[in-house]
C-alpha cells in the first residue's frame, strides 16, 4: 500500500469568525500541499474546526443561540474563507461529528489500558482563551500574556489527569534526534526546555462546567478535555476507530502546521498521547509565528483586528496570498498593513514579475504573431536559473516561503535584465530567440509560483498555451510553440 503525503493544519475554534491568523495558516498549508502535488506526490490536506470546548459553549450562551446553530453558522464562515482563498483541502473535520467522538473514545480507552489516566482533586489558574491551566510564572501582572483582556479563573474540581511526566524523557529524545522534527530550531529548543519539567495534565472537565463535548467512557459526569479531544482530529478525520483504509494509507502525518501559541500541545502533549496509545508519531511539526499589524497583536478588544474577507475583497486572493506568504520569515512574526501590502505588491508582483511576463508575451504577440521558435542558448543565464530552482525546491520543502519568493523574484529580475540587455525590439535575427528564452523563464516562473498564487498562474498557463504544468516541466525546453493572447496579470495598486 502506497503511503500518501498527509498534511494538517490546526483546527480552528469557532467561538468567533475566522481572523487573519486562520487565513495565514491555511494559505501556508495549501501552498505546501500544492508544491508537493507539483512533485507528483499523492497529497491529502486536512483542515477543520473545533466545535467542542468551553469557549464555544460560553459564546453560544452569551449570544443566546442554540449551540448547534452557533457552530454551524461559524464553521460555514471558515469554509467560505477557505473557498475564497482557493484552498484545496481533501477533508474538513469537525469535532462534533459522531465519527470524531467514536475515535476520541477509542484513544481514551487506549490511554486507560496503558495505566496513564487517573483521577484527582485539582485547583489551578485557568485561562479560558488558551483553554489551559497556567502557573504563576506564566502570568504577567496576573494575566495570560496571550489573552490579557480575559480574567484568569481559579478552578477547583476533580478531574481525570494524563501522565505526561511518564513520557517526557522519551519525547525529549525523539525531538532531540529529529525522529519527531520540530521546525524551526528555536521552537525545538523551546519545547525541549519545557519537557525538562513537564507535569501531568488535566484531561477532563465536569459536565456541570462543560456540558458540550465527548463524554468520558464509563463516566457520564465528565467531558474529555481539549488535549485528548481536539488533538485527536488528526487521527479521527482520516478514519481512526473505524478500520478505515484512509487511516492506514495516511498515518503517520508527514507535516503538522500550527502556530507558535500551541507548540506545547503539539510537541509535548500530542506525542505523549500517541506513545501511550501505541500509535506512530507524526514526522514533522512546522511552527509559524503570528501575523501582527503595526507590530501589535491583532485583537477585537484593542480595535486593530483585520477582517480577511475585507482584504480579499479589496485586493483579490492572489495578492492576499502572495503578501501573507512573503511577509513571514520561518518561525518569526510578520506585519500586515495595507501600506506594506501595496509597497510589496507594486515593487515585486507588478513591476518585477507581471511586467516581465507582459512585456515579453505582448511583444511576441505584436511582432511575431504569438509564435516562438528556438532558444538563444545563454549558458550562464540558464545555469543561474537552474541553480536557483534547486534552491527554491529545498526552501519549499523547509517551509521557507518568504525565501522562496525572494529567489523566484530574483529569477524574474534576471529575466527582465536579460530582456533589456538583449534589446529584442531592434528586431534582428537573434530577437525571437531571445524572446523564446524569455518565454521559457516565464514558464518556469509559472511553475515555481503556482503553489502561492494558483489563480494567476492558471491564467498565465493559458497565455502560454500550456496546462497542468508541474515541477518536472521546469527547464529550457519550450520551442516552436504558439502562444495565446497576452494579458496583464497584475496592475499597480
Amino acid at each position: 500500500m502506497t503511503k500518501k503525503f498527509y498534511i494538517t493544519t490546526a483546527i480552528a475554534y469557532v467561538n468567533g469568525p475566522p481572523h487573519m491568523g486562520h487565513a495565514l495558516e491555511v494559505i501556508e498549508a495549501d501552498a505546501y500541499s500544492r508544491f508537493n502535488k507539483s512533485l507528483d506526490k499523492d497529497v491529502f490536506l486536512q483542515t477543520g474546526t473545533d466545535e467542542n470546548g468551553l469557549k464555544n459553549w460560553q459564546t453560544a450562551q452569551k449570544e443566546d443561540i442554540d449551540i448547534k446553530d452557533f457552530l454551524n453558522r461559524n464553521t460555514s464562515l471558515f469554509k467560505k474563507l477557505y473557498a475564497e482563498l482557493d484552498v484545496e483541502y481533501d477533508n474538513f473535520v469537525v469535532t462534533s461529528s459522531a465519527n470524531h467522538h467514536l475515535g476520541v473514545k477509542k484513544i481514551w480507552n487506549k490511554l486507560v489500558e496503558s495505566g496513564d489516566i487517573y483521577k484527582k482533586q485539582y485547583k489551578g489558574l485557568y485561562c479560558v482563551g488558551c483553554e489551559s491551566y497556567k502557573t504563576e510564572k506564566e502570568l504577567v501582572d496576573g494575566k495570560c500574556p496571550d489573552h490579557p483582556t480575559k480574567d484568569i479563573e481559579i478552578f477547583e474540581e476533580e478531574n481525570y489527569f494524563f501522565k505526561l511526566s511518564k513520557y517526557k524523557d522519551e519525547i525529549f529524545k525523539l525531538i532531540s534526534n529529529n525522529t519527531y522534527e520540530i521546525v524551526p530550531e528555536s521552537r525545538k529548543n523551546e519545547i525541549l526546555e519545557f519537557l525538562k519539567n513537564a507535569n501531568d495534565i488535566s484531561f477532563s472537565r465536569p459536565i456541570t462546567k462543560l456540558p458540550h463535548g465527548v463524554v468520558v467512557p464509563n463516566d457520564p459526569e465528565h467531558i474529555i478535555y481539549v488535549w485528548c479531544d481536539a488533538l485527536s482530529n488528526y487521527l479521527t478525520g482520516i478514519g481512526y476507530g473505524q478500520d478505515s483504509k484512509d487511516y492506514k494509507e495516511l498515518w503517520p502525518a508527514d507535516a503538522h502546521i500550527v502556530g507558535k501559541d500551541i507548540l506545547r500541545f503539539h510537541a509535548a502533549y500530542w506525542p505523549a498521547i500517541l506513545l501511550s496509545a501505541g500509535i506512530e508519531l507524526p514526522k514533522k511539526l512546522f511552527v509559524h509565528g503570528w501575523l501582527l499589524t503595526n507590530g501589535q497583536k491583532m485583537s477585537k478588544s484593542t480595535g486593530n483586528a483585520i477582517d480577511p474577507f475585507e482584504e480579499i475583497k479589496a485586493f483579490g486572493k492572489d495578492i492576499f496570498r502572495f503578501y501573507l506568504l512573503g511577509c513571514m520569515s520561518l518561525g518569526r512574526d510578520g506585519d500586515y498593513t495595507r501600506d506594506l501590502l501595496k509597497d510589496k505588491i507594486n515593487s515585486e508582483l507588478v513591476s518585477n514579475f507581471s511586467n516581465f511576463c507582459y512585456r515579453t508575451l505582448s511583444f511576441i504577440e505584436k511582432k511575431y504573431s504569438s509564435n516562438v521558435t528556438t532558444l538563444h542558448n545563454d549558458v550562464d543565464l540558464i545555469k543561474k536559473i537552474k541553480d536557483k530552482e534547486e534552491i527554491i525546491k529545498e526552501l519549499y520543502n523547509n517551509f521557507k516561503f518568504k525565501k522562496v519568493l525572494e529567489e523566484i523574484l530574483n529569477i524574474s529580475q534576471l529575466g527582465n535584465q536579460y530582456f533589456q540587455s538583449n534589446e529584442p525590439w531592434k528586431e534582428n535575427p537573434k530577437s525571437i530567440m531571445v524572446l523564446t528564452t524569455c518565454v521559457n523563464i516565464i514558464k518556469d516562473l509559472c511553475i515555481l509560483l503556482k503553489p502561492i498564487i494558483p489563480s494567476a498562474c492558471d491564467k498565465l498557463e493559458k497565455q502560454l498555451n500550456l496546462k497542468n504544468l508541474k515541477w518536472k516541466d521546469l527547464g529550457f525546453n519550450l520551442e516552436n510553440h504558439k502562444l495565446n493572447k497576452s494579458e496583464i496579470l497584475f496592475k499597480k495598486i
